[in-house]
Formats: C-alpha cells, sequence, structure tokens
C-alpha cells in the first residue's frame, strides 16, 4: 500500500498544525471488522493483517473480495443480525471497526426499510455492546449526512463540509433518497449520546467519494441492478454501451483513493486518544471534479489500455425517468480538512488521473473475458444510468 504520511515524503507540516504522534499501545488491540469482505474491507483487512502482531476478525457473508486471506486473520461467514453474533464479536475484542451498510444510491428510494435498517437498527444493538464493555467503535458513517449543501446552522452558505460547523440538510421525507443519510444521521446522534452519556469509546467516519479497485460488482456478473457510478462507467465500457450520466452529470465530487483512505483509518487505530469521541471528514478536498468530467476521465484511461476498442458516448438521462419518484441529491460536497490534517498527520495526494489507471486495470482483468465471452449476458444485464 502506498504511504502517503507526510515525514515520509519530506513534506513539513502546514503551519499553525499541531502534530500528533501514535500512540504505542501496552498490547496490541484485538480488532475486529464488520463488512470485512466489501469493498472497503477488501482494502483494510490485508492493510491490518500487515501489522503481523495485530489479533484480527473478518465477519462477513461473502469474502470473494478478500481472497487469498492471510492465514492469521479469523474469518467469520455471518450476518451480524445473527443472534449472539455482535455479543461474542465484543466480547473477544477491543475495536470493532463497523463498515456495513447499504450504500448505494439505486437503492435508498427502492428499499428505503432495507436501507434504514442495515445502516441504523442492525448497527444500534452493537453501539450499546460496545458501550457497556468499553470497546472502542470506529464507526464508518458517510459524508451524506450533510444533505444538499454545506450550510451553517443559521443558513448561510460554506465552502465545505465541516464535522463541527455544518448543518445536517436533508430533503423532505417525501424525498426518499435520503433515507441513508437519515439513518446514518440518526446513528451518529446515537452513537455520540452513547459517548456523551454512557462512557462509548468512538470514532466517526465521514469519508467523501472513496473509488479504488474491487470497488462494487457488474450487473449479470457477479451482481444485479445499478451499481455506483465508478462501476456502472466500466460495465458500460466493457459491454460497449453508452455511459449514461443522471442529470447531465453535473454533480460534483471529491474524490479520495482507497489505498490514502486505508492509511487514514490505520493512522486513526494508532491514535486513540486523539481520535476518540471525534467525527472524521476523510476526503480529498483537491479532486472536486463533476460527474461528467470523471466519465471523461474514465473513458480516457480505459481507451489508454485499451486504445482499439469503439469511442464510447456520453448520454443524459434525467434522474426522475431512471430513479423515479423520491430520488434528490446534493450538488457539491467538499470536505473541510483541518481536523483531518491535525489529529492524523496525513494529507491525500493522489490525484483523480492517477486514480483510474489501476481501477481500470483491475475491472478488466476481473470482468473483460466474462462480458465478452458472453455478449448476450452481458447486454441483456442492467446497465442503466450512472448516480454519484
Amino acid at each position: 500500500m502506498k504511504s502517503n504520511h507526510p515525514a515520509e515524503k519530506g513534506h513539513r507540516p502546514r503551519p499553525g498544525i499541531r502534530v500528533l504522534p501514535a500512540e504505542v499501545p501496552a498490547r496490541p488491540p484485538r480488532i475486529a471488522v464488520l463488512g470485512a469482505g466489501g469493498f472497503i474491507g477488501s482494502h483494510l483487512v490485508p492493510a491490518l493483517a500487515a501489522r503481523r502482531d495485530l489479533p484480527i476478525e473478518a465477519v462477513d457473508l461473502n469474502f470473494d473480495k478478500l481472497a487469498p486471506c492471510p492465514s492469521h486473520v479469523k474469518l467469520v461467514k455471518a450476518s451480524i443480525r445473527e443472534p449472539g453474533l455482535l455479543d461474542e464479536i465484543t466480547r473477544r475484542n477491543d475495536v470493532v471497526i463497523s463498515l456495513t451498510a447499504l450504500c448505494n444510491p439505486a437503492l435508498y428510494n427502492t428499499r428505503p426499510l432495507d436501507v434504514i435498517d442495515a445502516s441504523y437498527t442492525d448497527i444500534v444493538p452493537l453501539v450499546r455492546l460496545c458501550a457497556e464493555r468499553k470497546r472502542w467503535l470506529i464507526h464508518l458513517s458517510t459524508c451524506e449526512v450533510y444533505g444538499r449543501r454545506a450550510l451553517t446552522a443559521d443558513g448561510r452558505r460554506m465552502a465545505k463540509m465541516d464535522e463541527d460547523e455544518t448543518a445536517l440538510f436533508l430533503g423532505p421525507v417525501h424525498r426518499e433518497r435520503w433515507t441513508y443519510a437519515a439513518a446514518k444521521q440518526l446513528l451518529e446522534r446515537v452513537i455520540w449520546a452513547y459517548g456523551q452519556h454512557h462512557g462509548l469509546k468512538f470514532t466517526v467516519v465521514r469519508p467523501f467519494n472513496v473509488i479504488g479497485p474491487r470497488m462494487d460488482f457488474i450487473p449479470g456478473v457477479d451482481g444485479e441492478g445499478t451499481p455506483r457510478v465508478l462501476a456502472a462507467f466500466m460495465h458500460a465500457l466493457l459491454a460497449r454501451q453508452d455511459l449514461v450520466l443522471v442529470d447531465g452529470g453535473r454533480q460534483r465530487r471529491s474524490f479520495l483513493y482507497v489505498d490514502e483512505f486505508i492509511d487514514a483509518l490505520l493512522r486513526i487505530v494508532d491514535r486513540p486518544a486523539a481520535c476518540q469521541g471525534q467525527i472524521l471528514n476523510l476526503g480529498n478536498d483537491q479532486n472536486d471534479a463533476s460527474i461528467r468530467t470523471l466519465a471523461r476521465a474514465v473513458v480516457t484511461a480505459f481507451r489508454a489500455q485499451r486504445p482499439d476498442g469503439p469511442t464510447p458516448r456520453l448520454r443524459t438521462q434525467s434522474a426522475a425517468d431512471f430513479y423515479g419518484a423520491g430520488y434528490d441529491d446534493s450538488t457539491v460536497r467538499i470536505p473541510a480538512m483541518t481536523k483531518a490534517i491535525r489529529l492524523l498527520d496525513w494529507r491525500p495526494t493522489i490525484r483523480l488521473a492517477e486514480m483510474l489507471p489501476p481501477i481500470v486495470a483491475d475491472y478488466l482483468a476481473r470482468y473483460e473475458s466474462r462480458i465478452l465471452g458472453d455478449g448476450r449476458r452481458a447486454l441483456a444485464a442492467s446497465g442503466g444510468p450512472c448516480s454519484p
């Protein structure tokens, strides 16, 4: 994994930023990762396992993305809903990193109750157990809790989304697009309350559009429905279809490469005193780009590796036509980075154009022969429009 530690790159901390050193615990903590088989988990578990003194339990229903997994990682194939599982996990481990959720915009107003359960209802028992047993809960929330735009509490616009100052501004109830954000926000408030009133050791992480290899699925190959934007673009390229931009792709996102995100998570694990009781943005404010720009950059990276392929087209479709009633969105998400820089001594540097070649290569390696080998299946699969 590429390191972005400033000391290793010859950088100096920015003036006025107090850098906190990593802490040395009395013994290595036992760490459980819930949702270990997903996109983030498949990068986090190997990074933790590289520190061979860390006992790790990886929990999920599927570990295909983790294969091969280091032998000293204990794999627990189970749902967190399984009776007694969370009790066992919190009994055996000192730190629980919770990655579980249904974080796909195509589901927010089509399966809203499932989204709410996965992002709130199923996690509340974990919060209670961690509080009772004095375990450190590192919970991955979402930048979507900020909602439609960055505003102060009195309604003034902000340039960036700040963990401690920005109000959380969601749409009306009938805009079911916000079920995910509302569920995540409510869970954050539960975690905060347990921390303030019942001694819970916690860190809440708000990721901003993390992308990288092994992200999501390809419809008709190893999943059904519509994946998130990057996988949807790659599916369209591999299946020789148009890249569809929801509402013209004018939404802007701040993209962060997964290696740098994992680096930040490891720094959180290393700094319990600094990070417990904190809500942290993890993003890259230098990578603010529209979804249309992302589409063009993906096409450029793809054609660099497959120059003999057809020239793909970009096509616009309205969110209402694809998602139906209840869809809504935010136009811009730019993270404030001050707290992450101060507490983690961390500043991401990888630009969007650098992220895409290894991502494209990963999709080509995993899916190209499968799609081209069965064109009928690929064309029959749902390749639909894309949303960030």
